[in-house]
């Protein structure tokens, strides 16, 4: 039997457990209501989502969801599954849920990739003319590692970003017959994912990105969500990136979840909770 060369498993961060939570509403039992009784679900689905958002450790939001995929989604961010099962049950408990139908749902784990963070110390270390292979660049490499390390935690451990719209979507990596991404050694897969990141930065004053990571942990691989006041910047960004090998050859993606940020009191509009029509 041949030897075959290992490949090395590039490590991981983890920050906080994510769940986005996608339903649709009973319209028919919805418009059955009073518009007094609606105002009153509503109202109370406010204050829950309102109390949800102000836990000390984690953020909700919810979304008006564009397309028939669904009518609502939750987005919550806690530092546990168990914290999430505990938000998750909680919807039960309001007087919305009688009203709403399961549609989608995934779980994640805010993730960031040593490729990252050692690319980010690289180019820094770069910048400061160190040497490579010196005393003084070892050194420096370790102080810079725990520098770029704390500051992540502000990317792992965060609220949800703010705003106008969402893009959510699941994807994998390829691993076929002719392309297999966890075959490829490290270093060649280093350099596709500094190209792809460097794509990405081209939009961060317009894009908040969060890599969230589901191996073994949902159906896909990673979930993905963008944020942003205007959303034809999430076609620019993911158009562009398509023309990038890391995702022109490997990328496998899921459905797509547009929305449109709703406050605990604009939730009236994202149930069209208006008068009802005569």
């Amino acid at each position: 039997m041949a030897n075959e060369q290992a490949v090395e498993v590039p490590q991981t961060l983890e920050g906080w457990f994510l769940l986005h939570d996608v339903y649709t509403l009973d319209w028919k039992a919805w418009r059955g209501l009073t518009d007094v009784d609606r105002e009153r679900v509503v109202s109370q689905a406010g204050g829950w989502l309102a109390c949800h958002a102000a836990v000390e450790k984690g953020d909700s939001a919810a979304y008006s969801v564009l397309t028939q995929k669904g009518d609502l989604m939750f987005v919550h961010y806690r530092e546990s599954p168990d914290a999430l099962a505990e938000v998750e049950l909680s919807l039960r408990s309001i007087e919305l849920s009688d009203y709403l139908r399961p549609s989608y749902s995934y779980f994640s784990v805010i993730e960031l990739s040593m490729y990252e963070l050692q690319a980010i110390v690289a180019m820094r270390l770069r910048e400061a003319g160190v040497e490579h292979g010196t005393a003084e660049h070892e050194a420096a490499h370790e102080k810079e590692y725990a520098k770029q390390r704390e500051r992540m935690n502000g990317r792992l451990y965060r609220d949800i970003p703010g705003g106008a719209y969402i893009c959510f979507y699941p994807m994998s990596k390829r691993r076929g017959e002719h392309v297999n991404w966890y075959a490829m050694s490290m270093d060649e897969r280093r350099k596709m994912m500094r190209g792809h990141a460097g794509i990405g930065h081209k939009y961060h004053d317009t894009v908040t990105q969060i890599i969230a990571g589901s191996v073994g942990l949902d159906d896909w691989e990673w979930g993905v969500s963008l944020h942003a006041d205007d959303m034809i910047v999430f076609k620019k960004l993911i158009y562009e990136m398509r023309f990038d090998p890391a995702s022109s050859l490997f990328a496998e993606f899921g459905p797509f979840y547009l929305g449109i940020r709703r406050s605990s009191d604009q939730l009236a509009a994202a149930l069209g909770a208006g008068p009802r029509r005569s």
